[in-house]
């Protein structure tokens, strides 16, 4: 009974694989690659996008505690103890935040390499993979191509050629430059 059984499992995986058309299941890896590709690179730009954000963002708070800081400077200058603790009490939390985004940044830009990396290696193997599907369809087309030569040319092809036959061409391509020649 379990030979009987094992015996209709593998027909029906023969089957099987005989219903599949490989070249249809290479078009559809392709597609689902270029799929994967296009979100990929969508995610990348959306990384990008972020993170030049939060360089503007970086940028006018740089510039604020830039800011800050001349007018620390100058408060000091001048002994303005009361104006130079308020601006110090604006300082520190203006440069605590500049300080999280240029981490954010970093980490941005850390992301964006791994994301570049691996989109640049996903290409390579979509890549490959269309080059070997082109590759499949190829060689079926050559093997429809010599399957229908293979049935259209005798099988007994004679290689040898009869001196008979040797001195008719012979005698044909002399008259057919002799008839070039009169003309």
């Amino acid at each position: 009974m379990t030979r009987i059984v094992r015996l209709c499992r593998a027909d029906i995986h023969g089957v099987v694989d005989q219903m599949e058309n490989k070249g249809l299941i290479l078009k559809q890896y392709l597609r689902d690659m270029e799929r994967e590709l296009d979100q990929n690179e969508s995610m990348l730009k959306k990384i990008l996008l972020s993170r030049d954000q939060a360089k503007k963002e970086y940028d006018i708070y740089y510039n604020e505690t830039e800011n800050v800081e001349q007018d620390l400077k100058m408060a000091l200058e001048k002994d303005k103890d009361n104006i130079a603790r308020q601006l110090i009490k604006k300082l520190k939390p203006l440069s605590r935040y500049l300080k999280e985004i240029g981490c954010y940044i970093e980490t941005l830009d850390k992301e964006i390499v791994r994301h570049e990396e691996c989109l640049k290696e996903r290409r390579l193997q979509h890549e490959r993979l269309r080059l070997r599907s082109l590759e499949y369809g190829r060689g079926l087309v050559r093997s429809k191509w010599e399957k229908s030569i293979n049935s259209t040319i005798p099988r007994e092809i004679s290689v040898e050629t009869s001196d008979a036959e040797i001195e008719m061409e012979l005698l044909k391509r002399k008259e057919a430059i002799k008839g070039g020649e009169q003309r």
